[in-house]
Order: structure tokens, then C-alpha cells, then sequence
């Protein structure tokens, strides 16, 4: 069975959430931070590639408009 935990790169290393402060106009190179302790996660592209890499819109969530929601 499919984990049904998100990490890699859109865990913060620093306070171990996933919260991501994503701009309405991101870009691939736009760079992304964690919402709650501010801190650099990597690009927009990086943080996408992961997310697909972990099941993506395939998976346990769903990326929409920015947000990740549980789908399952």
C-alpha cells in the first residue's frame, strides 16, 4: 500500500511540516519557502518534480492551484 505521507523536498528540513508558501504567479525558478518557519525548500520545478516522483496527482494527494489536498 501507497504511503500516505508526503516528504522528500516539500517536508521542511527545519520544522518538519509541509507548507509551502507558493506566489499565485510562480514560475519553475521561482523559489518556494515553507509557510510556517519561512525557511528555502528549492525551486517550484524542484518541488513539483518531487511531488510527481511521490505519486503525484496519481497518488494519495493532489496539487491544485498550489495546495496539496489528501485525495484518499
Amino acid at each position: 500500500m501507497a504511503t500516505k505521507y508526503l516528504d522528500h523536498k516539500l517536508e521542511c528540513p527545519y520544522c518538519l511540516t509541509i507548507r509551502l508558501r507558493i506566489p499565485e504567479d510562480a514560475r519553475p525558478d521561482t523559489l518556494i519557502s515553507c509557510d510556517d518557519c519561512g525557511e528555502y525548500l528549492g525551486t517550484w520545478d524542484e518541488l513539483q518534480t518531487d511531488f510527481e516522483k511521490q505519486g503525484g496527482q496519481n497518488g494519495v494527494f493532489r496539487l491544485d492551484k498550489g495546495r496539496i489536498k489528501r485525495i484518499s
